[in-house]
């Protein structure tokens, strides 16, 4: 029996690493790792503020089925929550909640997708939403999103690519895995071309929270997208610090009711699944009430030393160009890969990692325009950023031609 086509065609890069950093173990190597964005395997603790609520669990027996679309309350507390930040006027009846963000990703491409419909994804993107629509056979375009430019969305590359076509237009801001924020005017020139095509916006802002730069703020997409409808991603993985949880919610802005057949077919796939962590939600539902700065000011503060240590360093390096990263804990450092041996971005990943014991992601795994570039993440401690930088930047010499 053979594999799938759905199933052979498509690779998930952040974790395909991890077969080859399993083999440099074994020879009895220690890794520092950079590859993955889980800030509990670097040290950093789960809020009480979540945790806590657990005991729902326990006290009041919350271990039975919920809605399959959610917990009335989780998803009240989620349009509050949501509200109460942007002003986007969701309610309860327009959350569904979600097994992590990557269930809402998949759910969106079943319910809103044929194959042959066409879809827009960044040029460099977390790799769900490329995987997912090479599952269901969708045409791929993406759009430039380059470094010189701080990797923020082109919208007239955004219009060259739309047709009738084109069903969804995926925004990922903050991003994994530049660390880029889209400015509101990028939002509302991409809205006005989204609207001209009857198409669908699909905001992924997962790392919303985690901004970086003073001053700055996250705009959520469907505060700005007027009759432009908006299928909004988020949960509790990054922000609230519980990856493991695998808790999210997906909520719809659709006040012209353009894509209600779909939306509907989405909350319809709930229930093949049956529901979302009935216990999980109880605890989501009552941590979104609390006030986040019993921990989120101090998260920020260990990301942005982190941050600034590893752009310092990156920064100084010869035949390697870098954008300071606004939010979330992903760098995309991009190489002049002609100053140097290796023939690619994978070639170079793989060479560090086996001769310098560094883990990294190979830029082209997060589509075409990644070409060259590799993500790390700046979670560890800064000792630990250091030494990687000092190993970085000798392989680079090491390699260099010109």
């Amino acid at each position: 029996m053979k594999i799938s086509n759905r199933t052979s065609n498509f690779s998930y890069a952040i974790r395909d690493v991890i077969a080859v950093a399993n083999e440099v173990e074994a020879q009895g190597h220690e890794i520092i790792k950079l590859n993955i964005g889980d800030p509990i395997k670097y040290g950093f603790k789960t809020p009480k503020l979540l945790t806590s609520q657990l005991k729902y669990s326990e006290d009041e027996n919350y271990n039975f089925y919920a809605n399959s679309q959610g917990l009335l309350e989780y998803r009240e507390a989620v349009a509050e929550y949501e509200n109460r930040k942007y002003g986007v006027d969701v309610t309860a009846e327009r959350v569904v909640a979600t097994s992590g963000v990557s269930e809402g990703i998949q759910m969106t491409f079943m319910a809103f997708t044929n194959p042959g419909d066409r879809v827009l994804i960044p040029g460099i993107h977390y790799p769900s939403y490329s995987g997912n629509a090479t599952i269901f056979e969708n045409d791929i375009q993406y759009y430039k999103t380059v470094v010189e430019e701080k990797f923020y969305p082109d919208p007239e590359h955004i219009r060259s690519l739309m047709t009738d076509k084109t069903k969804l237009v995926f925004l990922n801001t903050p991003n994994n895995p530049t660390g880029s924020v889209y400015p509101e005017k990028a939002l509302k020139e991409i809205v006005d071309i989204v609207g001209e095509y009857d198409a669908c916006i699909v905001s992924d802002e997962t790392y919303d929270l985690l901004m970086l730069e003073e001053g700055l703020k996250h705009t959520a997409t469907a505060k700005v997208a007027k009759d432009v409808p908006v299928i909004a991603y988020n949960g509790f993985s990054k922000v609230f610090l519980a990856p493991g949880w695998r808790l999210g919610y997906t909520y719809v802005h659709d006040p012209a009711d353009k894509i209600r057949e779909p939306w509907d077919g989405l909350n319809k796939l709930t229930r093949l699944r049956l529901c979302a962590s009935t216990p999980l939600q109880k605890a989501g539902a009552e941590a979104l009430k609390q006030d986040q700065n019993s921990y989120l000011p101090a998260t920020i503060k260990a990301l942005k030393e982190r941050r600034d240590a590893m752009y310092g360093r990156l920064s100084e390096m010869d035949g390697i160009s870098v954008y300071k990263p606004e939010a979330a804990f992903y760098i995309f450092p991009v190489l002049a890969m002609d100053n140097f041996k290796w023939k690619n971005d994978k070639e170079f990943v793989f060479d560090l990692l086996r001769r310098k014991h560094i883990l990294t992601v190979f830029g082209s795994g997060f589509g075409p325009y990644g070409e060259n570039g590799f993500r790390m993440v700046y979670l560890p401690t800064v000792e630990q950023i250091e030494i990687a930088m000092d190993r970085l930047d000798e392989i680079l010499k090491e390699n260099r031609i010109r």
